[in-house]
């Protein structure tokens, strides 16, 4: 008769290892489908199967990091339609989180030049059209911004960006740059405004606490506000609403 204890060890060993066996399976099939992405080629249509790639590892990265994420306002969001969409920043699992659940549509996130050197990530974030947004250059900004209202109005993707810029340091809102907002104005699209409260505390609590990440998808605000309001009363606006949003979890 079999040894209980031996048993059990024996069932452990299996079940470790066949877990162990998924995750090279699964890395391996990010670097291969990695190493088809040319880094240095300027990409100018999207795939469905690289961004179904890519939101899948969106999605392993979420569970690896333990985040459990709780969205309200899904119902709001025109997905018939390209929209800009308009959050605030406490971590890089902010789009993580963002793309995971807007899923049914592709949306390419604007970002800075650096996060392109991430290995996998880098690769996946050029072949899903993601802008990149050098800081204290003028005119490449510019580009930047009439590139991805050309994405826009070409339907090619959805785009996403965090107005205020870079990553919170303290988990408190920044001021919004109002230029952000030009890219909805100029393509005539639906701004997105999104609210995230959570993602600053998931590298504090990893790995041993879940970390409980709330989207809150507060307002589709319509094209037509061009004509009543500038691109600083809305950037105001989205920057008061949000805030108010975050207070309530305080």
């Amino acid at each position: 008769m079999i040894n209980p204890i031996f048993l059990t060890l024996i069932i452990l060993g299996c079940i470790i290892g066949i877990w162990i066996s998924w995750q090279l399976v699964l890395w391996l099939f990010w670097i291969c489908v990695n190493l088809t992405i040319n880094k240095k080629k300027e990409y100018t249509t999207t795939s469905k199967f690289y961004n179904w790639a890519f939101v899948l590892w969106y999605r392993y990265m979420m569970i690896a990091g333990r985040l459990k994420v709780h969205v309200t306002g899904y119902e709001k969001v025109p997905f018939d339609k390209r929209f800009l969409l308009v959050s605030n920043h406490c971590s890089k699992f902010d789009n993580f989180v963002q793309c995971q659940v807007l899923r049914k549509t592709q949306i390419a996130f604007i970002s800075k030049p650096e996060n392109f050197k991430i290995p996998i990530g880098g690769r996946f974030m050029r072949r899903g059209l993601y802008l990149a947004m050098p800081k204290n250059n003028p005119r490449e900004e510019v580009k930047t911004v009439m590139k991805a209202i050309e994405y826009i109005k070409d339907d090619k993707v959805s785009i996403g960006i965090f107005p205020e810029g870079t990553r919170s340091k303290d988990g408190n809102m920044l001021d919004f740059k109002p230029g952000a907002f030009k890219i909805a104005e100029k393509a005539a699209c639906p701004l997105i405004i999104c609210s995230m409260k959570g993602t600053f505390d998931i590298h504090k609590n990893w790995p041993w606490k879940r970390s409980h990440v709330y989207m809150d998808i507060l307002e589709v605000i319509d094209p037509s506000i061009w004509k009543e309001k500038k691109t600083v009363e809305v950037s105001d606006y989205a920057h008061s609403l949000i805030l108010n949003n975050l207070n309530k979890y305080n």
